[in-house]
């Protein structure tokens, strides 16, 4: 059960009395020096001066108590949060990824705008591990894409990435970009030998009335068509019609 909220705390830090200290020597050094050669204005001017101040020593000493009460808030946050990442990959996990597709799906729908999937399966994996290669990936991803764009780990070896603002062919020319950079980076981590990983990326588009799992399907049908036709390639999804 989380711990309530103070409604202020107990007593000021030491932030708050350092303002205090540092609000009133600054109103002493203004008296002293407007008073210069008129000793009689000092306290009338340590007067005008504290009413002028008042106000910001009290705007900086309630900031300080509402940071002190509100971190127990940011913490919990914290802690929210740190169940949608994925510990490997420190992207999104499964649960993450989902909520953010289901998200940009509204907007989608609502406004009528693209959306696009992509799905980064590993094939292979040789001289190393599945987790580092995961890892390589991830941070790929990380690096390249755009501020609105989203991936997490959907699966053991697999990214889902979700493309806001995009049609079909253009999550196409990103996929081919990935996986062009992806094998660039493989490629300065093996050297002289053999890749150590190969990827394939399968591409799809949301359509209207489409729900969460038939969309993410499209995608992984995409990528299983990839890997069908050799791995380390990129395939886009498309829907077969049935014959009436």
């Amino acid at each position: 059960m989380a711990e309530p909220v103070p409604s202020r705390p107990a007593a000021w830090s030491w932030r708050a009395v350092i303002t205090l200290a540092a609000v009133a020597a600054l109103v002493w050094a203004v008296a002293t020096l407007l008073a210069t050669g008129f000793p009689w204005l000092r306290w009338p001017l340590v007067l005008v001066a504290a009413f002028v101040q008042a106000p910001l020593a009290y705007a900086l000493l309630r900031r300080e108590r509402a940071q002190a009460s509100g971190a127990p808030a940011v913490a919990a946050a914290g802690r929210a949060d740190a169940g949608l990442v994925d510990d490997l990959t420190r992207s999104l996990n499964r649960r993450g990824i989902s909520s953010s597709l289901i998200e940009a799906m509204a907007q989608s729908q609502r406004y009528g705008s693209p959306l696009s999937l992509v799905s980064i399966g590993v094939d292979s994996v040789t001289g190393g591990t599945l987790d580092e290669a995961l890892s390589l990936v991830a941070t790929v991803l990380g690096e390249t894409l755009r501020l609105p764009d989203r991936f997490g780990r959907y699966d053991d070896d697999e990214f889902i990435l979700v493309l806001p603002q995009t049609r079909i062919e253009d999550a196409f020319g990103v996929a081919e970009r990935l996986q062009g950079a992806i094998m660039t980076a493989v490629g300065r981590v093996a050297g002289p030998r053999p890749p150590p990983v190969t990827i394939s990326l399968g591409v799809a588009e949301f359509g209207r009335g489409q729900d969460l799992e038939k969309f993410v399907a499209a995608a992984r049908d995409a990528l299983a068509s990839a890997r069908a036709s050799g791995g380390n390639q990129v395939a886009q999804f498309r829907a077969t019609r049935s014959r009436g």
